[in-house]
């Protein structure tokens, strides 16, 4: 079963295929506004350009303007896309399984320098002000991330127990650093956090790519403990001292 296609970042030419009744030129006028508006983000890769759905801007829209009340008549319709979508593909689960792909993108911006970001998102005491879930919950003795490149991040349950978040495969602070994480068996996920100055503050970009089989249950575990847009307002408080 494969991700979401609504969920699937696209070229500017493949919108454009989609959407015959448009010109090539009024897409990219559209998504030129989407983009100045903060509710696509736009990726390079050659000489293409990827757009994403930024989550952070799109809940933050969400939240504001739809009423309390749609919100399980959506998550019901959106249910029911999907298992209409799926229907028939899934005749032998047992046997064989196909890999999903999941992207998650961010674009949070803060009034705190970068080095001040980047402590928050780094040191595990810092994390754990904005993000307080651990796998061992009281078991856990202490929270570990190794700053260097092939450091490990992970929770330390003495004598030798406990739970591996992942390893470092990028490391250069105050700007970018990189993890790659096992989910569960099978399934990894490579996140790659960026930070650049502005003249209000930093503005972090965060990626994550997951790959590997993935439950529609496991599917929506990832997007809530991965979508760093959830966790915005608490990472703000511990960067701005709000």
């Amino acid at each position: 079963m494969g991700a979401d296609p609504a969920l699937v970042p696209r070229t500017t030419g493949e919108l454009a295929a989609v959407l015959p009744d448009l010109s090539r030129f009024a897409v990219m006028q559209h998504l030129e506004v989407l983009t100045d508006a903060g509710l696509v983000l736009a990726e390079r890769r050659g000489r293409h350009r990827y757009n994403h759905l930024n989550a952070a801007a799109l809940r933050s829209f969400y939240e504001r303007w739809v009423h309390r009340y749609a919100d399980d008549l959506a998550a019901e319709l959106t249910a029911l896309g999907r298992h209409l979508r799926t229907e028939g593909t899934m005749q032998d689960e047992r046997t064989t399984e196909t890999p999903r792909v999941l992207r998650l993108e961010n674009e949070l911006r803060f009034a705190a320098t970068p080095e001040r970001v980047f402590r928050a998102m780094t040191e595990p005491e810092e994390i754990l002000r904005w993000f307080p879930h651990t796998y061992g919950e009281n078991r856990v003795k202490r929270i570990v991330f190794e700053h260097r490149v092939g450091g490990l991040q992970y929770e330390d349950w003495g004598d030798g127990r406990g739970h591996l978040y992942g390893q470092v495969l990028e490391w250069d602070p105050p700007y970018r650093y990189a993890v790659r994480s096992r989910l569960h068996a099978g399934t990894i996920m490579d996140t790659t956090n960026s930070l650049e100055p502005t003249a209000d503050g930093a503005v972090l970009r965060s990626s994550r790519v997951i790959v590997g089989p993935i439950t529609d249950e496991q599917e929506r575990a990832i997007r809530f403990h991965g979508d760093l847009a959830r966790f915005e307002d608490a990472i703000r408080r511990v960067v701005e001292g709000a």
